[in-house]
């Protein structure tokens, strides 16, 4: 199924993975968090990364939330700087 999958957004921690997701959600839009149990986090060096995914029919709505999501966790992050 992961092949009928539009990577829209990739992350190294599951939170940030989680929160657009949930913001997909709201706006109807079915998602998927791929690697979300791998067996390796925390036991390597190498960060693993977080890909959310979405059906193709839903890839042009969804990467107009994940550029807002995105926009408004850079702004967030400049603020407690």
């Amino acid at each position: 199924m992961s092949d009928d999958l539009v990577d829209v957004y990739e992350t190294d921690t599951l939170a940030d993975a989680q929160l657009l997701a949930a913001r997909l959600e709201e706006e109807g839009i079915d998602s998927f968090i791929d690697n979300t149990d791998s067996p390796f986090d925390g036991l390597t060096a190498m960060q693993q990364q977080k890909i959310v995914r979405v059906l193709p029919n839903a890839e042009s709505q969804a990467r107009q939330v994940v550029q807002v999501f995105v926009q408004e966790r850079n702004s967030s992050t400049s603020e407690n700087e």
